[in-house]
């Protein structure tokens, strides 16, 4: 393998043998802000692709206290056979973190800031940063945005972030005509809401996907932390339903009906409830129905694949009003529970019966009580 990681960005690149059409480079050309066309290759860049390691896991066995205590865990290695889901989560968190800021905007009005830390020092890590671009260059045209610059720096542990801000900062004047952009956009530091459980026992927690992907464990925190080969990873994709989830949930933010609100992105969504109970109050949750309706095989794989969403929380008066917005907008979503206030963790129940046969069986087991007596 040959490269020098200071140019990587304008080199050409052969990746199994096969020449790529075009440079890093190139292939951000297609959102950079600026417009400005990317120089011509020069150098190559030789190397191989890494396969996922296949394995199988049975995680029909839950246990959220061990794997948690796993995550909780700091550290973590990007997964490089798995560098293009990565970046795209990477790309929807840093636009999830944006979702809860105070200002006003809608999603068309932000801009993205890629910045790749990486190195060379083995078979795979050029190729990886390659499908790593490559996916960051798609996902951001799949969303119908654009990044303000790039860079690329040399270090040990390989990794990438995204930086969002507005297209021309907050007093630009610009054309808002086009679809999900607003005349006057404002982005500030601070947050319209917290992000740890407010303890009111009455409210609400919603979690929200906004991604259609099927929930697999491939690239996860939980199977980097654990050793767990898991084969594919979910595709994060749907950069219509993003857009379509992103704009209803700013609509709740900016109208204050969230008492808190976190993102879904590293860990899952457990971690992220998780996270969430680390204040005044934890969480009792029941996924049961989740499950099911969200078609994950198994309680773990809701909880722990990285599929990009948000975990809302809302009073309990504001529920309707919430189910009839995302029913409207056609974006599912999955109460789980209630906050507790005191307590600081999540309690997690799954039961391979739904809700409602639930109460069916309870109403079947009183009536044959009563028939006995």
């Amino acid at each position: 393998m040959t490269a020098v990681i200071g140019s990587a960005f304008n080199s050409r690149f052969v990746i199994d043998g096969v020449p790529e059409e075009l440079s890093p480079a190139q292939l951000l050309s297609n959102v950079l802000r600026s417009g400005e066309p990317a120089p011509e290759p020069e150098g190559t860049v030789v190397d191989e692709s890494l396969d996922p390691q296949i394995g199988h896991y049975d995680y029909t066995t839950l246990a959220p206290e061990k794997y948690l205590r796993l995550l909780r865990a700091p550290g973590r290695q990007l997964p490089m056979a798995y560098s293009d889901t990565f970046t795209r989560t990477r790309i929807a968190s840093a636009l999830l973190e944006a979702l809860w800021r105070k200002g006003h905007y809608r999603i068309g009005d932000l801009c993205l800031e890629g910045r790749w830390f990486w190195n060379d020092a083995a078979v795979g890590n050029m190729a990886a940063f390659y499908r790593s671009v490559e996916a960051a260059s798609d996902y951001i045209d799949s969303l119908g945005l654009s990044m303000s610059g790039y860079s690329l720096e040399t270090v040990q542990d390989p990794d990438v972030f995204f930086k969002v801000s507005l297209l021309g900062g907050p007093d630009a004047e610009e054309e808002f005509e086009q679809p999900y952009r607003s005349s006057r956009p404002r982005l500030y530091a601070g947050r319209m809401s917290p992000s740890t459980l407010i303890p009111d026992p009455k409210s609400w927690i919603v979690y929200i996907p906004f991604d259609t992907s099927e929930y697999r464990m491939g690239g996860s925190l939980l199977c980097s932390k654990t050793g767990i080969a898991a084969g594919t990873s979910p595709k994060i994709e749907d950069g219509d339903y993003f857009i379509d989830c992103f704009e209803v949930v700013r609509e709740l933010v900016e109208d204050g009906l969230l008492l808190s609100a976190a993102t879904v992105g590293e860990g899952g969504l457990l971690r992220t409830l998780d996270l969430m109970s680390s204040g005044r109050a934890g969480a009792d949750i029941d996924i049961s129905d989740a499950v099911k309706s969200s078609g994950a095989p198994d309680p773990a794989r809701f909880l722990f694949a990285e599929v990009p969403g948000a975990v809302i929380q809302i009073k309990d008066i504001d529920f309707d009003y919430l189910d009839a917005e995302l029913l409207l907008q056609d974006v599912a979503f999955y109460p789980l529970g209630h906050p507790v206030p005191g307590r600081r963790k999540v309690s997690v129940k799954s039961s391979s019966k739904s809700g409602i046969q639930t109460i069916i069986d309870s109403l079947l087991r009183v009536q044959g009580a009563e028939g006995e007596d």
